[in-house]
């Protein structure tokens, strides 16, 4: 994981900052957000019967974590304009206002 000061508004860099701030601690909004993405994996047949054909629950885990970033990076698109990373936190950005998605504790 390397994160540095940026700002971003493309899909691919979302999902990977995404992923690396996961290890963080969630805003209330992305912890809402992601409450709902497991809902609808969970009731996704189609998802689920694929999910449980893979034999290692490590494959299981890393097929979850792929969809919920994707669906979350596809949501969060939608919402906002661009994304910034600054001192450890990922915000999202629209009409000049942030607002925090991630923070990490990096002491």
């Amino acid at each position: 994981m390397f994160i540095k000061n940026q700002t971003f508004k493309d899909e691919a860099t979302l999902i990977e900052m995404l992923f690396d701030f996961s290890l963080g601690n969630p805003s209330e909004l992305i912890d809402n957000i992601v409450s709902e993405i497991d809902k609808e994996l969970e009731n996704n047949s189609e998802y689920n019967k694929y999910k449980n054909s893979l034999p290692d629950e490590e494959d299981q885990l890393e097929l979850y974590i792929e969809e919920r970033d994707a669906h979350l990076a596809d949501r969060l698109l939608k919402r906002y304009d661009s994304f910034i990373v600054e001192d450890a936190k990922l915000y999202a950005v629209k009409g000049g206002e942030k607002v925090l998605l991630y923070e990490l504790d990096l002491y």
